[in-house]
Protein backbone atom coordinates (compact mmCIF):
# COMPACT_ATOMS: atom_id res chain seq x y z
CA UNK A 1 0.00 0.00 0.00
CA UNK A 2 2.81 2.40 0.71
CA UNK A 3 4.67 2.33 -2.55
CA UNK A 4 0.71 2.37 -4.52
CA UNK A 5 0.08 5.84 -2.01
CA UNK A 6 3.22 7.43 -2.95
CA UNK A 7 2.94 6.91 -6.14
CA UNK A 8 -0.71 8.50 -6.16
CA UNK A 9 1.02 11.41 -4.01
CA UNK A 10 3.55 11.86 -7.28
CA UNK A 11 0.41 12.38 -9.62
CA UNK A 12 -1.25 14.59 -7.48
CA UNK A 13 1.88 17.03 -8.01
CA UNK A 14 1.76 16.79 -11.03
CA UNK A 15 -2.27 17.69 -10.56
CA UNK A 16 -1.92 20.59 -8.30
CA UNK A 17 0.06 23.38 -8.68
CA UNK A 18 0.59 25.61 -5.39
CA UNK A 19 1.27 28.74 -7.43
CA UNK A 20 -2.97 28.34 -8.70
CA UNK A 21 -4.87 29.71 -6.16
CA UNK A 22 -7.63 26.84 -6.72
CA UNK A 23 -5.41 24.25 -6.34
CA UNK A 24 -3.65 25.88 -3.05
CA UNK A 25 -7.39 26.18 -1.96
CA UNK A 26 -8.31 22.32 -2.48
CA UNK A 27 -5.27 21.07 -0.02
CA UNK A 28 -6.05 23.70 2.46
CA UNK A 29 -9.71 22.85 2.51
CA UNK A 30 -8.97 18.97 2.42
CA UNK A 31 -6.18 19.47 5.54
CA UNK A 32 -9.29 21.45 7.34
CA UNK A 33 -11.71 18.44 6.95
CA UNK A 34 -9.05 15.72 7.41
CA UNK A 35 -8.28 17.74 10.59
CA UNK A 36 -11.40 17.98 12.00
CA UNK A 37 -11.45 14.04 11.77
CA UNK A 38 -14.40 14.35 9.07
CA UNK A 39 -13.51 11.09 7.07
CA UNK A 40 -14.45 8.08 8.54
CA UNK A 41 -15.26 4.42 6.75
CA UNK A 42 -12.19 4.24 5.21
CA UNK A 43 -11.43 0.99 3.21
CA UNK A 44 -8.55 0.50 1.28
CA UNK A 45 -8.29 -2.48 -1.69
CA UNK A 46 -5.73 -3.44 -4.01
CA UNK A 47 -6.50 -0.80 -6.03
CA UNK A 48 -9.10 2.02 -4.76
CA UNK A 49 -9.61 3.53 -1.34
CA UNK A 50 -13.06 4.76 -0.62
CA UNK A 51 -14.48 6.53 2.10
CA UNK A 52 -17.23 8.93 3.33
CA UNK A 53 -16.31 12.53 4.38
CA UNK A 54 -19.09 14.64 6.81
CA UNK A 55 -18.82 17.78 4.55
CA UNK A 56 -22.05 20.21 4.87
CA UNK A 57 -23.06 17.30 2.67
CA UNK A 58 -22.03 14.03 3.35
CA UNK A 59 -19.99 12.58 0.31
CA UNK A 60 -18.48 9.29 -0.69
CA UNK A 61 -15.10 9.26 -2.38
CA UNK A 62 -13.22 7.11 -4.32
CA UNK A 63 -9.64 7.18 -4.94
CA UNK A 64 -7.59 5.28 -7.94
CA UNK A 65 -4.61 4.86 -6.28
CA UNK A 66 -2.98 3.82 -10.08
CA UNK A 67 -5.03 7.35 -11.72
CA UNK A 68 -5.33 9.83 -9.09
CA UNK A 69 -7.00 11.63 -12.48
CA UNK A 70 -9.65 8.71 -12.24
CA UNK A 71 -10.40 9.20 -8.57
CA UNK A 72 -14.17 10.34 -7.71
CA UNK A 73 -16.69 12.29 -5.17
CA UNK A 74 -20.05 12.23 -5.11
CA UNK A 75 -20.11 16.12 -4.59
CA UNK A 76 -19.93 16.28 -8.44
CA UNK A 77 -16.89 17.82 -8.97
CA UNK A 78 -14.88 17.09 -12.31
CA UNK A 79 -11.28 18.20 -11.02
CA UNK A 80 -9.56 16.82 -7.74
CA UNK A 81 -11.36 18.67 -4.75
CA UNK A 82 -11.36 18.96 -1.05
CA UNK A 83 -13.11 15.99 -0.25
CA UNK A 84 -10.47 13.55 -2.01
CA UNK A 85 -7.78 16.02 -0.69
CA UNK A 86 -9.14 14.99 2.85
CA UNK A 87 -9.37 11.03 2.15
CA UNK A 88 -5.51 11.23 0.33
CA UNK A 89 -4.31 13.11 3.93
CA UNK A 90 -6.29 10.90 6.09
CA UNK A 91 -4.40 7.58 4.23
CA UNK A 92 -1.43 9.49 4.06
CA UNK A 93 -1.32 9.86 7.77
CA UNK A 94 -0.57 5.82 8.18
CA UNK A 95 2.65 6.09 6.44
CA UNK A 96 3.95 9.55 6.55
CA UNK A 97 3.76 12.91 7.76
CA UNK A 98 0.83 15.04 6.69
CA UNK A 99 2.04 18.14 8.12
CA UNK A 100 5.41 17.68 6.33
CA UNK A 101 3.60 16.54 2.65
CA UNK A 102 1.82 20.00 2.61
CA UNK A 103 4.72 21.70 3.78
CA UNK A 104 7.07 20.32 0.73
CA UNK A 105 3.72 20.83 -1.38
CA UNK A 106 3.86 24.87 -0.59
CA UNK A 107 7.56 24.61 -0.85
CA UNK A 108 7.51 24.19 -4.42
CA UNK A 109 6.10 27.89 -5.00
CA UNK A 110 8.55 29.03 -2.85
CA UNK A 111 11.86 27.75 -4.44
CA UNK A 112 10.48 28.49 -7.59
CA UNK A 113 9.97 32.25 -7.08
CA UNK A 114 13.87 31.89 -5.41
CA UNK A 115 15.38 30.50 -8.23
CA UNK A 116 15.87 31.71 -11.92
CA UNK A 117 13.08 30.11 -14.02
CA UNK A 118 13.58 27.00 -16.03
CA UNK A 119 13.51 26.87 -19.89
CA UNK A 120 10.40 24.74 -19.70
CA UNK A 121 7.99 26.47 -17.16
CA UNK A 122 4.81 25.02 -15.41
CA UNK A 123 1.71 25.06 -17.43
CA UNK A 124 0.27 27.54 -14.37
CA UNK A 125 3.25 29.88 -14.70
CA UNK A 126 2.38 31.32 -18.28
CA UNK A 127 -0.99 31.30 -17.10
CA UNK A 128 -3.17 34.81 -18.18
CA UNK A 129 -4.71 34.83 -14.54
CA UNK A 130 -5.86 37.81 -12.18
CA UNK A 131 -6.73 36.12 -8.48
CA UNK A 132 -9.60 33.58 -9.54
CA UNK A 133 -6.81 31.97 -12.05
CA UNK A 134 -9.29 32.31 -15.35
CA UNK A 135 -7.31 32.33 -18.44
CA UNK A 136 -6.92 35.32 -20.58
CA UNK A 137 -9.41 35.14 -24.00
CA UNK A 138 -6.62 35.51 -26.55
CA UNK A 139 -5.48 32.45 -28.81
CA UNK A 140 -1.88 33.28 -27.76
CA UNK A 141 -2.48 32.85 -24.04
CA UNK A 142 -4.66 29.37 -24.53
CA UNK A 143 -2.15 28.44 -26.66
CA UNK A 144 0.89 29.13 -24.41
CA UNK A 145 -0.75 27.37 -21.67
CA UNK A 146 -1.91 24.35 -23.50
CA UNK A 147 1.89 23.95 -24.71
CA UNK A 148 3.61 24.74 -21.59
CA UNK A 149 1.04 21.79 -20.01
CA UNK A 150 1.87 19.63 -22.69
CA UNK A 151 5.48 20.09 -22.20
CA UNK A 152 5.72 19.76 -18.55
CA UNK A 153 3.12 16.96 -17.83
CA UNK A 154 3.62 14.88 -21.24
CA UNK A 155 7.17 15.34 -23.13
CA UNK A 156 9.32 15.91 -19.69
CA UNK A 157 8.15 11.92 -18.99
CA UNK A 158 8.92 9.95 -21.93
CA UNK A 159 11.38 7.95 -20.15
CA UNK A 160 8.29 6.59 -18.12
CA UNK A 161 6.60 3.19 -19.18
CA UNK A 162 3.59 3.11 -21.86
CA UNK A 163 1.02 2.62 -18.78
CA UNK A 164 2.58 5.45 -16.69
CA UNK A 165 2.42 7.86 -19.91
CA UNK A 166 -1.15 6.93 -20.24
CA UNK A 167 -2.26 8.49 -16.83
CA UNK A 168 0.11 11.71 -17.67
CA UNK A 169 -1.77 12.31 -20.84
CA UNK A 170 -4.77 11.71 -18.93
CA UNK A 171 -3.44 13.75 -16.22
CA UNK A 172 -2.88 16.51 -18.88
CA UNK A 173 -5.91 16.70 -20.80
CA UNK A 174 -7.92 17.35 -17.14
CA UNK A 175 -5.48 20.15 -16.29
CA UNK A 176 -6.25 21.54 -19.64
CA UNK A 177 -9.49 21.06 -19.87
CA UNK A 178 -10.71 22.59 -16.30
CA UNK A 179 -9.33 25.82 -17.60
CA UNK A 180 -12.17 25.92 -20.39
CA UNK A 181 -14.57 29.03 -19.72
CA UNK A 182 -17.89 28.98 -18.55
CA UNK A 183 -19.81 30.59 -21.82
CA UNK A 184 -21.13 28.00 -23.84
CA UNK A 185 -19.87 29.39 -26.95
CA UNK A 186 -16.20 30.31 -25.52
CA UNK A 187 -16.24 26.62 -23.83
CA UNK A 188 -16.81 25.33 -27.69
CA UNK A 189 -14.37 27.41 -28.92
CA UNK A 190 -11.51 26.27 -25.75
CA UNK A 191 -12.49 22.70 -26.68
CA UNK A 192 -11.72 22.97 -30.14
CA UNK A 193 -8.18 25.42 -29.85
CA UNK A 194 -6.93 22.70 -26.83
CA UNK A 195 -7.69 19.22 -29.01
CA UNK A 196 -6.15 21.35 -32.35
CA UNK A 197 -3.11 22.33 -30.36
CA UNK A 198 -2.52 19.31 -28.68
CA UNK A 199 -2.95 17.33 -31.94
CA UNK A 200 -0.01 19.38 -33.27
CA UNK A 201 2.65 19.06 -30.26
CA UNK A 202 1.22 15.03 -30.44
CA UNK A 203 2.25 14.86 -34.37
CA UNK A 204 5.80 16.91 -33.80
CA UNK A 205 6.22 14.27 -30.73
CA UNK A 206 5.78 11.91 -32.91
CA UNK A 207 8.19 13.07 -35.20
CA UNK A 208 10.78 13.55 -33.14
CA UNK A 209 10.79 10.29 -31.57
CA UNK A 210 10.13 8.04 -34.36
CA UNK A 211 12.33 5.25 -33.37
CA UNK A 212 10.96 5.02 -29.55
CA UNK A 213 8.21 2.26 -30.70
CA UNK A 214 6.53 1.86 -27.45
CA UNK A 215 6.05 5.69 -26.69
CA UNK A 216 5.35 6.67 -29.84
CA UNK A 217 2.18 3.81 -30.04
CA UNK A 218 0.58 5.95 -26.90
CA UNK A 219 0.80 9.19 -29.15
CA UNK A 220 -0.53 7.77 -32.14
CA UNK A 221 -3.69 6.70 -30.10
CA UNK A 222 -4.18 9.86 -28.50
CA UNK A 223 -3.32 11.86 -31.91
CA UNK A 224 -6.29 9.37 -33.26
CA UNK A 225 -8.73 10.52 -30.90
CA UNK A 226 -8.30 13.91 -30.80
CA UNK A 227 -8.44 14.20 -34.54
CA UNK A 228 -11.78 12.22 -34.06
CA UNK A 229 -12.82 15.07 -31.44
CA UNK A 230 -11.79 17.78 -33.59
CA UNK A 231 -14.78 16.52 -36.49
CA UNK A 232 -17.07 17.22 -33.55
CA UNK A 233 -15.86 20.17 -32.30
CA UNK A 234 -15.20 22.08 -35.77
CA UNK A 235 -18.90 21.73 -36.55
CA UNK A 236 -19.82 22.40 -32.83
CA UNK A 237 -18.00 26.21 -33.07
CA UNK A 238 -19.16 26.31 -36.91
CA UNK A 239 -23.08 25.66 -35.90
CA UNK A 240 -22.67 28.59 -32.72
CA UNK A 241 -22.69 32.57 -33.21
CA UNK A 242 -19.65 34.22 -34.05
CA UNK A 243 -19.20 37.35 -31.86
CA UNK A 244 -15.97 39.85 -33.01
CA UNK A 245 -13.91 38.13 -30.31
CA UNK A 246 -13.85 35.36 -31.99
CA UNK A 247 -11.91 36.79 -35.09
CA UNK A 248 -8.56 36.81 -33.53
CA UNK A 249 -8.71 33.04 -32.57
CA UNK A 250 -9.76 32.42 -36.35
CA UNK A 251 -6.56 34.21 -37.51
CA UNK A 252 -4.75 31.74 -35.05
CA UNK A 253 -5.70 29.17 -36.63
CA UNK A 254 -5.27 29.56 -39.63
CA UNK A 255 -1.60 30.45 -39.33
CA UNK A 256 -1.30 26.87 -37.77
CA UNK A 257 -3.24 24.90 -39.45
CA UNK A 258 -0.60 24.93 -42.40
CA UNK A 259 1.48 23.06 -40.07
CA UNK A 260 -1.20 19.96 -40.35
CA UNK A 261 0.17 19.32 -43.97
CA UNK A 262 3.90 19.23 -43.16
CA UNK A 263 6.22 16.33 -42.04
CA UNK A 264 6.44 12.28 -42.18
CA UNK A 265 4.60 10.85 -39.12
CA UNK A 266 2.33 7.82 -40.89
CA UNK A 267 -0.18 10.16 -39.95
CA UNK A 268 -1.36 11.64 -42.82
CA UNK A 269 -4.37 10.88 -43.45
CA UNK A 270 -5.89 12.26 -40.13
CA UNK A 271 -4.10 15.19 -40.02
CA UNK A 272 -5.37 16.17 -44.01
CA UNK A 273 -9.05 15.55 -43.11
CA UNK A 274 -8.40 17.98 -40.10
CA UNK A 275 -7.33 20.26 -42.46
CA UNK A 276 -9.83 19.95 -44.74
CA UNK A 277 -12.70 19.97 -42.05
CA UNK A 278 -11.23 23.47 -40.47
CA UNK A 279 -11.23 24.83 -43.98
CA UNK A 280 -14.79 23.50 -44.63
CA UNK A 281 -16.43 24.67 -41.15
CA UNK A 282 -14.05 27.57 -39.78
CA UNK A 283 -11.91 28.89 -41.97
CA UNK A 284 -14.65 30.36 -44.63
CA UNK A 285 -13.02 33.34 -45.65
CA UNK A 286 -12.91 33.61 -49.45
CA UNK A 287 -9.70 35.56 -49.19
CA UNK A 288 -8.19 33.69 -47.04
CA UNK A 289 -8.96 30.52 -48.85
CA UNK A 290 -7.34 31.96 -51.85
CA UNK A 291 -4.42 33.11 -50.28
CA UNK A 292 -4.01 29.25 -48.66
CA UNK A 293 -4.56 28.15 -52.01
CA UNK A 294 -1.62 30.87 -53.91
CA UNK A 295 0.57 28.82 -50.72
CA UNK A 296 0.32 25.91 -51.10
CA UNK A 297 0.44 25.90 -55.09
CA UNK A 298 3.49 27.75 -54.88
CA UNK A 299 4.70 25.12 -52.04
CA UNK A 300 3.77 22.54 -55.02
CA UNK A 301 5.79 24.81 -57.39
CA UNK A 302 8.53 24.54 -55.57
CA UNK A 303 9.34 21.02 -56.15
CA UNK A 304 11.39 20.45 -52.84
CA UNK A 305 8.51 18.24 -50.90
CA UNK A 306 8.94 14.86 -49.96
CA UNK A 307 6.62 12.51 -51.90
CA UNK A 308 4.35 11.99 -48.85
CA UNK A 309 4.33 15.67 -47.90
CA UNK A 310 3.73 16.58 -51.91
CA UNK A 311 0.37 13.95 -51.79
CA UNK A 312 -0.77 16.02 -48.80
CA UNK A 313 -0.62 19.22 -50.64
CA UNK A 314 -2.19 18.21 -53.44
CA UNK A 315 -4.71 17.32 -51.72
CA UNK A 316 -5.33 20.18 -49.32
CA UNK A 317 -5.16 22.42 -53.44
CA UNK A 318 -7.73 20.02 -54.86
CA UNK A 319 -9.97 20.77 -51.28
CA UNK A 320 -9.07 24.52 -51.83
CA UNK A 321 -10.51 24.49 -55.55
CA UNK A 322 -13.47 22.19 -54.51
CA UNK A 323 -14.12 24.86 -52.06
CA UNK A 324 -14.04 27.86 -54.86
CA UNK A 325 -16.07 26.08 -57.16
CA UNK A 326 -13.38 25.10 -59.11
CA UNK A 327 -14.43 21.46 -59.59
CA UNK A 328 -12.46 21.55 -63.49
CA UNK A 329 -8.91 22.14 -61.82
CA UNK A 330 -9.63 20.03 -59.17
CA UNK A 331 -10.12 16.86 -61.25
CA UNK A 332 -6.98 17.89 -63.48
CA UNK A 333 -5.18 17.71 -60.38
CA UNK A 334 -6.47 14.75 -58.93
CA UNK A 335 -6.16 12.67 -62.13
CA UNK A 336 -2.33 13.51 -61.43
CA UNK A 337 -2.00 11.71 -58.36
CA UNK A 338 -1.22 7.62 -57.78
CA UNK A 339 -3.73 5.00 -55.83
CA UNK A 340 -2.60 6.02 -52.56
CA UNK A 341 -4.67 8.71 -53.04
CA UNK A 342 -7.66 6.79 -52.62
CA UNK A 343 -8.10 6.92 -48.60
CA UNK A 344 -8.52 10.66 -49.14
CA UNK A 345 -11.96 10.45 -51.27
CA UNK A 346 -13.93 9.49 -48.73
CA UNK A 347 -13.89 13.15 -47.09
CA UNK A 348 -15.48 14.83 -50.31
CA UNK A 349 -17.48 12.06 -51.65
CA UNK A 350 -19.63 12.27 -48.02
CA UNK A 351 -19.34 15.82 -48.01
CA UNK A 352 -20.61 16.63 -51.13
CA UNK A 353 -23.47 14.03 -50.42
CA UNK A 354 -24.02 15.70 -46.89
CA UNK A 355 -24.36 19.06 -49.35
CA UNK A 356 -26.49 16.89 -51.69
CA UNK A 357 -24.33 18.30 -54.33
CA UNK A 358 -23.77 14.79 -55.42
CA UNK A 359 -23.30 15.56 -59.36
CA UNK A 360 -20.06 17.15 -58.57
CA UNK A 361 -18.51 13.69 -56.99
CA UNK A 362 -18.27 11.79 -60.90
CA UNK A 363 -14.67 12.88 -61.23
CA UNK A 364 -14.22 11.52 -57.68
CA UNK A 365 -16.30 8.02 -58.47
CA UNK A 366 -13.88 7.78 -61.44
CA UNK A 367 -10.62 8.06 -60.04
CA UNK A 368 -11.54 5.46 -57.33
CA UNK A 369 -12.46 3.00 -59.47
CA UNK A 370 -9.64 3.23 -61.82
CA UNK A 371 -7.68 2.94 -58.82
CA UNK A 372 -8.68 1.08 -55.96
CA UNK A 373 -7.95 -2.60 -57.48
CA UNK A 374 -4.77 -1.71 -57.40
CA UNK A 375 -4.90 -0.30 -54.19
CA UNK A 376 -6.47 -3.00 -52.33
CA UNK A 377 -3.43 -5.40 -53.93
CA UNK A 378 -1.20 -3.46 -52.06
CA UNK A 379 -2.66 -3.63 -48.73
CA UNK A 380 -1.74 -7.22 -48.69
CA UNK A 381 -4.06 -7.50 -45.53
CA UNK A 382 -7.82 -9.31 -46.41
CA UNK A 383 -9.46 -7.41 -42.80
CA UNK A 384 -7.79 -4.48 -43.96
CA UNK A 385 -9.23 -4.79 -47.29
CA UNK A 386 -12.93 -5.69 -46.60
CA UNK A 387 -13.12 -2.69 -44.16
CA UNK A 388 -11.87 -0.71 -46.89
CA UNK A 389 -14.41 -1.73 -49.72
CA UNK A 390 -17.19 -1.74 -46.82
CA UNK A 391 -16.77 1.73 -45.62
CA UNK A 392 -16.75 3.36 -49.63
CA UNK A 393 -19.56 1.25 -50.55
CA UNK A 394 -22.09 3.36 -48.96
CA UNK A 395 -21.03 7.06 -50.78
CA UNK A 396 -20.11 5.47 -53.80
CA UNK A 397 -23.64 3.72 -53.63
CA UNK A 398 -25.14 6.67 -52.62
CA UNK A 399 -24.00 8.66 -55.64
CA UNK A 400 -25.01 6.12 -58.06
CA UNK A 401 -28.19 5.40 -56.73
CA UNK A 402 -28.93 9.18 -56.77
CA UNK A 403 -27.72 9.75 -60.14
CA UNK A 404 -28.75 6.61 -61.73
CA UNK A 405 -25.89 5.55 -62.69
CA UNK A 406 -25.87 1.42 -61.91
CA UNK A 407 -23.02 0.79 -64.41
CA UNK A 408 -20.64 2.75 -62.31
CA UNK A 409 -21.91 1.20 -58.79
CA UNK A 410 -21.19 -2.53 -60.53
CA UNK A 411 -17.91 -1.35 -61.80
CA UNK A 412 -16.71 -0.68 -58.32
CA UNK A 413 -18.12 -3.93 -56.76
CA UNK A 414 -16.46 -5.49 -59.64
CA UNK A 415 -12.89 -3.75 -59.19
CA UNK A 416 -12.94 -4.74 -55.25
CA UNK A 417 -13.75 -8.20 -55.79
CA UNK A 418 -13.25 -10.75 -53.70
CA UNK A 419 -13.45 -7.87 -50.85
CA UNK A 420 -16.74 -6.56 -52.09
CA UNK A 421 -18.42 -10.19 -52.55
CA UNK A 422 -21.74 -9.46 -50.55
CA UNK A 423 -22.25 -6.31 -51.57
CA UNK A 424 -21.60 -6.88 -55.19
CA UNK A 425 -23.89 -10.13 -54.45
CA UNK A 426 -26.92 -8.07 -53.25
CA UNK A 427 -26.73 -5.77 -55.80
CA UNK A 428 -26.41 -7.86 -58.72
CA UNK A 429 -29.66 -10.33 -57.09
CA UNK A 430 -31.38 -6.62 -56.64
CA UNK A 431 -30.97 -5.81 -60.24
CA UNK A 432 -31.84 -9.33 -61.29
CA UNK A 433 -28.91 -10.01 -63.35
CA UNK A 434 -29.01 -13.63 -62.06
CA UNK A 435 -27.11 -15.32 -64.36
CA UNK A 436 -23.65 -13.25 -63.26
CA UNK A 437 -25.17 -13.72 -60.06
CA UNK A 438 -24.99 -17.20 -59.92
CA UNK A 439 -21.58 -17.21 -61.90
CA UNK A 440 -20.03 -15.10 -58.83
CA UNK A 441 -20.88 -17.39 -56.05
CA UNK A 442 -19.40 -20.16 -58.31
CA UNK A 443 -16.23 -17.95 -59.25
CA UNK A 444 -15.72 -17.19 -55.14
CA UNK A 445 -16.47 -20.90 -53.99
CA UNK A 446 -19.45 -19.55 -51.65
CA UNK A 447 -20.94 -23.00 -50.53
CA UNK A 448 -24.83 -23.08 -51.90
CA UNK A 449 -25.93 -23.02 -48.06
CA UNK A 450 -24.71 -20.03 -47.45
CA UNK A 451 -26.59 -18.32 -50.23
CA UNK A 452 -29.86 -18.19 -48.65
CA UNK A 453 -32.85 -20.67 -49.66
CA UNK A 454 -35.27 -17.56 -49.86
CA UNK A 455 -32.62 -16.07 -53.01
CA UNK A 456 -32.80 -19.81 -54.55
CA UNK A 457 -36.21 -20.17 -54.57
CA UNK A 458 -36.51 -16.91 -56.34
CA UNK A 459 -34.10 -17.73 -59.14
CA UNK A 460 -35.07 -20.62 -59.47
CA UNK A 461 -39.05 -19.35 -60.27
CA UNK A 462 -37.55 -17.18 -62.50
CA UNK A 463 -35.24 -19.52 -64.73
CA UNK A 464 -34.62 -23.10 -63.02
CA UNK A 465 -31.37 -23.45 -65.26
CA UNK A 466 -29.73 -20.77 -63.95
CA UNK A 467 -29.55 -22.27 -60.15
CA UNK A 468 -28.48 -25.46 -61.83
CA UNK A 469 -24.82 -24.51 -61.82
CA UNK A 470 -24.79 -23.78 -57.91
CA UNK A 471 -25.76 -27.51 -57.64
CA UNK A 472 -23.63 -28.81 -59.74
CA UNK A 473 -20.76 -27.27 -58.10
CA UNK A 474 -22.09 -28.06 -54.86
CA UNK A 475 -22.64 -31.92 -55.05
CA UNK A 476 -19.19 -32.36 -56.61
CA UNK A 477 -17.39 -30.43 -53.48
CA UNK A 478 -19.43 -32.45 -50.70
CA UNK A 479 -18.80 -35.63 -53.02
CA UNK A 480 -14.65 -34.68 -52.81
CA UNK A 481 -14.94 -34.61 -49.01
CA UNK A 482 -15.45 -38.55 -48.75
CA UNK A 483 -17.34 -38.84 -45.53
CA UNK A 484 -21.19 -40.36 -44.64
CA UNK A 485 -22.66 -36.69 -43.32
CA UNK A 486 -21.44 -35.09 -46.86
CA UNK A 487 -22.85 -38.15 -49.37
CA UNK A 488 -25.78 -37.30 -47.24
CA UNK A 489 -25.51 -33.80 -48.22
CA UNK A 490 -24.92 -34.55 -51.52
CA UNK A 491 -27.79 -36.79 -52.31
CA UNK A 492 -29.80 -33.44 -51.00
CA UNK A 493 -28.57 -31.58 -53.52
CA UNK A 494 -29.08 -34.13 -56.40
CA UNK A 495 -32.94 -34.51 -55.01
CA UNK A 496 -33.33 -30.60 -55.50
CA UNK A 497 -31.98 -30.81 -58.71
CA UNK A 498 -34.61 -33.31 -59.76
CA UNK A 499 -37.57 -30.81 -58.67
CA UNK A 500 -35.61 -28.32 -60.83
CA UNK A 501 -35.49 -30.53 -63.89
CA UNK A 502 -38.80 -31.50 -63.29
CA UNK A 503 -40.14 -28.39 -63.61
CA UNK A 504 -37.96 -28.16 -66.68
CA UNK A 505 -39.24 -31.04 -68.43
CA UNK A 506 -35.87 -32.40 -69.16
CA UNK A 507 -35.78 -35.44 -66.54
CA UNK A 508 -33.66 -37.49 -69.07
CA UNK A 509 -30.53 -34.71 -68.40
CA UNK A 510 -31.01 -35.57 -64.88
CA UNK A 511 -31.53 -39.56 -65.21
CA UNK A 512 -27.96 -39.35 -67.14
CA UNK A 513 -26.29 -36.70 -64.81
CA UNK A 514 -27.34 -39.55 -61.55
CA UNK A 515 -25.84 -42.05 -64.14
CA UNK A 516 -22.67 -40.46 -64.44
CA UNK A 517 -22.21 -39.64 -60.78
CA UNK A 518 -22.99 -43.31 -60.33
CA UNK A 519 -20.44 -44.35 -61.97
CA UNK A 520 -17.69 -42.33 -61.97
CA UNK A 521 -18.12 -42.97 -57.55
CA UNK A 522 -18.27 -46.78 -58.24
CA UNK A 523 -15.22 -47.15 -55.33
CA UNK A 524 -16.86 -44.71 -52.93
CA UNK A 525 -19.52 -47.64 -51.24
CA UNK A 526 -21.08 -45.41 -48.97
CA UNK A 527 -21.70 -42.76 -51.39
CA UNK A 528 -23.57 -45.44 -53.67
CA UNK A 529 -25.85 -46.63 -50.21
CA UNK A 530 -26.64 -43.17 -49.95
CA UNK A 531 -28.28 -43.46 -53.83
CA UNK A 532 -29.64 -46.18 -53.26
CA UNK A 533 -31.53 -45.51 -49.91
CA UNK A 534 -32.58 -42.32 -51.51
CA UNK A 535 -34.10 -44.41 -54.28
CA UNK A 536 -31.88 -41.80 -56.84
CA UNK A 537 -30.66 -45.11 -58.21
CA UNK A 538 -31.60 -49.00 -58.16
CA UNK A 539 -29.92 -52.35 -58.20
Amino acid sequence: MSTDLMFFAGQLEDLLNPKVPEDLSIVQKGLVLYRQTLVSDKHATDDFITAKVQDVVPVEVKLDKFSASLSTCSCGSDFFCRHRMAVFFSAYSELGSVSEWVLRFRGRNIAANSKTPLPIQRASDIMKTKTNGVLEKSYPAWKEFITSAFREVIESNLQLPSYLLDEKIRTYLQKVRAKAPMEREWKNLYSFVADFTTLLLTVELIRNNIAKTAVIRVFYSLADDLAEDLHASVQHVSRQARPFAFDPFFEGIREDVAGLLDGMDAFEYEKTDVYRAIWSFLLTNSAWRKAELERVQEKLSARSLHHIEETSYRIAAIHLFMLSGRDEEAAALLNRLDKNACPYLYYWLKRLSDLEADQRAAPLIEFLNANIRSFLKELSDYYKATDFVRTFSGPVSNYCYKMKRMDVLEKFFRECLPYSYWNYANFLFEQEHYKKWVEMHIYSDISIDVIGTENLKKVAAHDPALVLPLYYHAVQYTISQKNRPAYKQAVRYLKRMRTLYKKMKDEETFNEYVEYIKESTKRLRAFQEELQRSKLIHD
